[in-house]
């Protein structure tokens, strides 16, 4: 009987103990941070998609009307999310600040978030022969950069890109110093796809040479240069490749599409209704749509020929890439390179366009990143110069005054002026030898340029001392024409960055206030109308205007009298805004003006 009982007593123990173990194992398997298991769960991982991810070839890749976006499992998540808490909880980061948008925000959105396609129908319902396209090698820059941007940018990339088309993501790191940039990083990269790749600069080289060094090593037939807090968009890289497939020599770029700032939305509805070009001061301009693009386009969503490249995204052919000249290596750090190739493509006999159908968001933020031994605006001001001595041929004069007379927040005019960019002997010959290769390829004129691309863009004459839109401080209202030549103003929806050529007004050196060939006067009610000049300085009828203080001012009636915005409560365009004379008042906000441009 005892010994029953004994057996009965070790059997129970045995159950308990074994029950015990099975409980402690099952209890360890589902520990958040168990490393050991952690650590052979990544290992198994890492070598599976090592073998799975590896690039097809050519040959191999069969036709299909429909995507087949890249996945991973449950298991992979895990190791993923793992990675992504410890980048995140054991990292430090600066403040929202430093980044110039809501990173607290992003960093509470998922790194793999979906993103309504809100396409046409027409972009939608496009199929490819994905056989025939040609494979692409996205390559993108960092410096510093915040880390769930960067991560979603690479995350969509891989799950909006056939995986068949997208030969690798080629990441260089241009010498940055926050830590969750460092190995951490590259440990997750390594897990989630082989062929992400990245390059680390030991010295900082900006954009442009990380751009020129990522391409060297890239393997794809098209290389797509991307910023990396964009995020591409559902169909974004088709389009691109089948506009590059049957064409040599021609660069495209995506409809590039705002991420907001604060809540980090991406919204992909956008009817494109403007094409980039550039301002007497080398800035990124928007221009609307001229008539003589649309009529040639057959619908919204057609691709359509753009003077200047916006510059975050941009898809080419490798071959042709090289052989038109690249970016220029001479650019520094950041800014003019869209400029540079730009010019470049469209005078030696290329083509750029934008395709509406490729959309990638944007976040359009302020750069607070190092510029080198140089502040930012002394390095991108010399780019700029150097871009105009290049191509601009006659036309550089009119970039160099508007750089000359450009004010920069912060920065006195005197400050600038002392600090005045000025080109090395090694520089000046780098830019002969770019000359020499523009001759080599017999490349057209810059007057060709305007003339063929641009003939809307308004020329300044030599004798103009501020030109272009001239916007009221308070409303960011521009002047513009009645169809009767009254003045009014009215509100640009696309922001200060478009440019509305018939909206563009000159003052000049002898104070004549000018449209085209024609001047502003006053009329009924002493309000703003068009007229015609004088034909000299200082006869009968001439009103000279000077600005002061962001003040338009003229003599008139034996007082000093102000261009004012005002409502308009007269029996002329009664109930609309228009430009009236008024005493000037300092403390009239509705009287303070702003050029577009103004020459030093």
């Amino acid at each position: 009987m005892n010994g029953q009982r004994a057996v009965t007593v070790a059997a129970t123990v045995f159950v308990y103990v074994v029950t015990t173990l099975f409980l402690l194992e099952i209890l360890s398997s589902l520990v958040y941070h168990d490393r050991n298991e952690y650590g052979t769960r990544r290992k198994r991982i890492v070598k599976q998609w090592d073998m799975q991810s590896k690039p097809r070839k050519k040959a191999d890749i069969p036709y299909l009307n429909t995507n087949q976006p890249f996945k991973y499992d449950s298991e992979k998540s895990y190791i993923l999310d793992s990675l992504l808490q410890k980048l995140l909880k054991t990292h430090d980061r600066p403040g929202d600040d430093y980044y110039g948008f809501n990173l607290t925000r992003s960093d509470e959105i998922l790194v793999t978030r979906d993103v309504i396609d809100e396409r046409s129908d027409e972009c939608k319902n496009r199929n490819f022969n994905y056989a025939s396209l040609p494979t692409l090698s996205v390559v993108t820059p960092f410096h510093n950069e915040a880390l769930t941007p960067l991560l979603r940018h690479v995350h969509a990339i891989l799950s909006r890109t056939p995986p068949q088309l997208l030969m690798e993501i080629i990441l260089v790191d241009d010498n940055s110093t926050f830590s969750y940039l460092g190995e951490d990083l590259q440990e997750y990269f390594r897990i989630l796809d082989s062929r992400i790749r990245i390059l680390r600069n030991k010295e900082r080289k900006g954009l442009i040479l990380s751009r020129l060094q990522g391409e060297e090593e890239a393997r794809g037939e098209v290389v797509v240069f991307l910023d990396a807090h964009m995020e591409v968009c559902e169909g974004w890289a088709e389009p691109l490749l089948e506009r590059i497939k049957n064409r040599p020599a021609i660069v495209v770029q995506a409809y590039i599409t705002p991420i907001d700032v604060n809540t980090l939305a991406l919204k992909t509805d956008d009817n494109v209704k403007y094409r980039g070009g550039f301002g007497w001061d080398m800035r990124y301009m928007w221009f609307p749509q001229p008539l003589y693009v649309n009529q040639f386009l057959e619908n919204d969503w057609e691709p359509f020929p753009t003077p200047v490249l916006q510059g975050s995204c941009i898809a080419v052919r490798k071959s042709y890439f090289n052989a038109v000249g690249r970016f220029d290596p001479g650019l520094k750090i950041w800014g003019g390179e869209q400029f540079d190739l730009s010019f470049n493509v469209w005078m030696t006999g290329g083509k750029i366009e934008t395709v509406p159908c490729s959309k990638v968001g944007h976040i359009f933020k302020d750069n607070k990143y190092s510029f080198g031994s140089e502040d930012k605006i002394y390095t991108i001001t010399k780019n700029r110069l150097r871009v105009a001595e290049i191509w601009m041929d006659e036309f550089k004069h009119i970039v160099r005054s508007a750089v000359m007379g450009t004010h920069f927040p912060g920065r006195s005019e005197a400050d600038f002026r002392s600090h005045f960019p000025f080109f090395t002997e090694a520089e000046l010959k780098s830019m002969q030898d770019r000359k020499a290769l523009r001759k080599k390829h017999n490349s057209k004129s810059f007057a060709w340029f305007l003339k063929t691309l641009m003939p809307e863009h308004k020329i300044p004459s030599r004798e103009d001392v501020n030109s272009g839109e001239i916007r009221n401080v308070r409303t960011k209202h521009s002047f513009f024409i009645f169809e009767d030549g009254y003045i009014g103003t009215k509100g640009n929806e696309g922001g200060e960055a478009i440019l509305v050529p018939d909206n563009t007004f000159a003052l000049d050196k002898y104070g004549r206030l000018k449209y085209e060939d024609r001047c502003v006067g006053y009329g009924e009610w002493n309000l703003l109308v068009i007229k015609e000049c004088p034909s000299k300085v200082g006869e009968k009828g001439f009103m000279p205007w000077t600005y002061d203080n962001n003040q338009l001012i003229t003599f008139h009636q034996s007082m000093y009298l102000c261009a004012t915005q005002a409502k308009s409560r007269i029996p002329i365009h009664t109930g609309q805004t228009v430009v009236q004379l008024q005493m000037c008042d300092e403390q009239n906000d509705d009287q303070r003006w702003m050029f577009m441009f103004t020459y030093g």
